[in-house]
């Protein structure tokens, strides 16, 4: 059998398959069969096209053997092989070694969490690097803003990450705050310093300027992209939402008061109101002197939120003559007003309504402010704004309850209503606004007597007033002012909290004393602890306002805060509540054992469960062998990973609970243990050898032992001292795969074994090797056995030179003599001397002796001397 192959060192990308073809020859003169495996690779990773071939004679066949590496398996060279066994036949294998080198392939997956942070001057984000290539990552981040105004500060500062490992850290944003106007918005980009060239992204639309990454030409095509993006949005010192409710305020405050100031007949406003409702119903149907062929046309809105104004009669006057109007109509349900058949001219505009200021268009209160607004023949001037304000009004009433002094009342914009929208409430996707947290217009106590009085109250508008005290809950009304009303006889009940709600913390220990316990329904919110002695655990929270539904908040240090609704009826005093906390963090131990004569220390062991890696290595002393890994979030699965070079790793899952319960499968543990053997395996045993001339084995000393993997090859020699141990040989630290052990000795035939070797395994081997080669024979004169003769063993290319011979014996009673233990294969010649040895007497033709055999020469003697 041959055996080749066609790539003795191949490159494996993880998760692309790579071929190489194994080629078999059948060497012998029988059909015979053959059977193909790949050692060094998990089964799984390797395919064959023909796993098993059948071949006439001297044929030979292909065989395709894809090898598909994982994606995760770590960059390097590592020797695997690739056997292949005869099943026929004399069961001969083969074995060919193959290197395979998995190419560096770096990658990192880098994000922020969040991605956008709204804050002030300083923001936090929360930052995830995860190492998803086959090497070892070291580098650190760098952040990029195209304004170069922010400063970043990075926690750790550098990273070193192992192929699989992820770490998360925090990124701290520095910029100036803008005092006044709109949000910022910083856009920033982070970018890796880790020495890996990333290719650049290019660009597939028109640089946008408000991208700072964005492509802005030619040159900046080569500018590389981040890594992770994120927004870091600035919020003004004084926002615009907040300027325009200042602003809003003030305006209707001030319009109110010179409106009141500048007109007289306010006092006799109700009067006013029916003469000029009457107007505005006589200039819908009035039909106007003036003729012409030119117009006014517009809409009339609220000053504070914009909102069409119907019945606002609007008056056009001649710009010489603001005494008596030329046309008059009113607006509609929408607001909108138009003045037609009007002569070519310059006019001013006048709106006046029910609880309204007078205003002159577009915003003045005087006439001689107005602005002048000319037309042509046939001309029609159409969108014409006016916003009108209402005169200040007046809310009163009474706040209803057994003890009401002190209460305070609020008037509030709602945060649902119009002139709201866009400045605060509900994102997209939250529950609406409660009612109550509006934008806060006017506050006033609340009398002795329960009465209450808000004056110089913008109108017209939706309010909320808000009633609270502390003790009691929180009532809130919604009242509609209508423009200059003087509101009064409102009533609000302030009632005291009637309801309650007790019951036990608990965890998986018992009962959690000083647990913080927080119920909150609107702006009725009630706290307490639990107690830390007599009835551990137990709490109560009184004066809730019933009806309601009320969110509960439960924590306590080194446990998971627990948050729960609770629905309370009319005056319920709810009892008998058991609220679970769970641990907050919880904790994996264990002791890792190893094979004996090596030290349990130094084991590296890493936990592993979603975006949290945690490690340490095992101890040392006293406690050898035993680690341990602390806060870890709670509920989550974990893989336990132990690992040390010279042992081979293992895996393991594991639970926990929130209560913390650790538990493998379906059994709780209190300990993760680990058994670990070598990475290695070794060879040992005794060799022994049959003696010359009895045929009894003995250990055998100086015997050469190889062990060899293809390219590989360990060798050692067996023991010759002590007595004890003669024969002894041990192969250590030998990597998992085939080995072919052979055993020489000089003048011996060598032995061989075939051997599969796993991590941590040893096996043993007693080999037999034959007796060594020898020469024998007589020594003779005539009939009679010649003894004491010195017979002198020399190699045939040492003969006749100055060289000391190989052996030296003589002959015994018998005649007889022996060389054993002779070096083979090699050519020898015997020289015989006298007894003395001063006298060569003759010598041998050349003797020819191969390993393992015995030749046999006797010499016959013409005399001694």
């Amino acid at each position: 059998m041959r055996v080749s192959i066609s790539d003795r060192r191949i490159s494996v990308v993880p998760g692309v398959p790579t071929y190489l073809t194994v080629t078999i020859t059948n060497t012998s003169e029988v059909i015979a069969g053959y059977s193909i495996r790949f050692l060094g690779a998990d089964p799984e990773w390797v395919t064959f096209d023909t796993p098993d071939a059948r071949l006439f004679p001297d044929a030979s066949t292909d065989i395709r053997v894809g090898l598909r590496l994982p994606v995760g398996v770590p960059a390097g060279a590592r020797r695997m092989a690739v056997q292949v066994r005869e099943l026929t036949a004399e069961q001969a294998v083969a074995i060919e070694e193959i290197v395979v080198t998995v190419p560096d392939q770096p990658g990192l997956g880098l994000r922020l969490d969040p991605s956008t942070v709204t804050a002030g001057r300083r923001g936090e984000f929360g930052v995830v690097i995860e190492n998803n290539g086959n090497t070892v990552l070291v580098g650190a981040l760098r952040g990029v803003d195209a304004e170069k105004k922010i400063d970043f500060a990075f926690t750790p500062g550098q990273f070193r990450l192992a192929p699989g490992e992820t770490l998360t850290g925090r990124l701290r944003t520095k910029a100036k705050r803008p005092v006044f106007g709109a949000l910022a918005v910083r856009p920033f980009g982070l970018f890796v310093d880790d020495g890996v060239v990333r290719a650049s992204a290019e660009p597939t639309a028109p640089a946008d300027p408000a991208d700072p990454f964005a492509a802005a030409g030619p040159a900046a095509e080569e500018a590389p992209t981040p890594a992770a993006a994120g927004v870091f949005i600035q919020k003004p010192v004084f926002a615009r939402g907040l300027l325009s409710m200042i602003g809003l305020l003030l305006a209707v405050s001030v319009f109110a008061l010179v409106i009141s100031v500048a007109l007289t007949s306010v006092m006799a406003r109700s009067a006013a109101d029916r003469d000029l409702a009457l107007q505005v119903a006589q200039a819908r149907y009035a039909a106007t002197t003036a003729t012409g062929t030119a117009g006014f046309a517009g809409t009339v809105r609220l000053l504070s939120d914009g909102q069409p104004i119907a019945g606002v009669s609007v008056e056009a006057f001649d710009e010489s003559d603001t005494s008596v109007a030329v046309a008059t109509t009113a607006s509609d349900d929408q607001g909108v007003f138009a003045i037609g058949n009007l002569p070519a001219g310059t006019y001013k505009i006048r709106m006046l309504g029910a609880g309204f200021s007078e205003v002159w268009y577009p915003a003045a209160l005087t006439d001689a402010d107005a602005q002048s607004l000319t037309l042509s023949a046939g001309q029609r001037m159409t969108g014409l704004s006016v916003l009108l304000g209402g005169v200040p009004a007046t809310i009163s009433g009474t706040v209803l309850g057994t003890d009401v002094a002190g209460a305070t009342v609020q008037l509030q914009i709602p945060l649902d209503s119009p002139i709201m929208q866009g400045l605060v409430g509900a994102g997209a996707g939250d529950a609406a606004p409660e009612s109550g947290n509006g934008a806060i217009v006017r506050t006033a106590p609340v009398g002795a007597d329960g009465t209450f009085t808000l004056a110089v109250v913008p109108s017209p508008g939706v309010y909320d007033l808000v009633v609270s005290k502390m003790g009691f809950s929180t009532q809130v009304q919604r009242v509609d002012v209508a423009a200059g009303e003087n509101r009064s006889g409102i009533e609000i009940s302030l009632i005291e909290g009637d309801g309650s709600i007790a019951g036990t913390v608990t965890s998986a220990d018992g009962p959690v004393a000083g647990a913080t316990v927080i119920a909150s329904f609107g702006q009725n919110v009630a706290q307490t602890v639990t107690l830390t002695q007599d009835a551990i655990g137990t709490f109560t929270l009184r004066g809730l306002q019933t009806p309601g539904t009320f969110t509960v908040v439960v924590s306590a240090p080194g446990y998971a805060p627990a948050t729960l609704s609770v629905n309370l009826s009319e005056g319920q005093q709810l009892t008998g509540m058991s609220i679970p906390l769970g641990k907050s963090s919880g904790t994996l131990a264990g002791t890792v054992t190893t094979p004996a004569g090596t030290s349990s220390a130094g084991v590296t062991v890493t936990v592993t469960g979603g975006s949290v890696t945690r490690q340490t290595v095992t101890q040392s002393g006293s406690s050898s062998g035993a680690w341990r890994i602390s806060n870890l979030p709670l509920p989550s699965t974990y893989t336990v990973t132990f690992s040390r070079a010279d042992l081979e790793s293992q895996v393991t899952s594991v639970t926990i609970d929130a209560n913390g319960v650790v538990s493998t499968g379906s059994s709780a543990v209190t300990s993760i243990d680990a058994s670990m053997r070598m990475s290695t395996g070794r060879i040992t045993g005794t060799v022994t050898q049959a003696a010359y001339g009895t045929g009894i084995s003995q250990p055998a000393d100086n015997v050469q032992v190889t062990a060899t993997s293809g390219a590989a090859t360990f060798a050692v020699t067996s023991a010759s001292t002590p007595e004890a141990n003669r024969g002894n040989f041990v192969l250590e630290n030998l990597p998992p795969g085939t080995y072919t052990v052979t055993f020489s000795r000089k003048g011996t035939r060598s032995m061989s074994s075939i051997v599969t070797l796993v991590a941590g395994q040893h096996i043993e081997l007693t080999p037999n090797l034959v007796s060594p080669a020898s020469i024998t024979g007589r020594v003779m004169m005539g009939p009679d056995a010649v003894s004491g003769i010195e017979l002198r063993l020399y190699t045939a290319e040492q003969f006749g030179t100055a060289a000391a011979p190989v052996m030296v014996t003589r002959s015994d009673s018998g005649g007889g003599y022996a060389f054993e233990d002779v070096d083979a294969p090699a050519h020898y010649i015997i020289e015989v001397r006298s007894a003395g040895g001063s006298i060569a007497l003759t010598t041998s033709s050349a003797i020819t002796i191969a390993q393992s055999d015995s030749a046999k020469y006797d010499f016959t003697l013409e005399s001694l001397s």
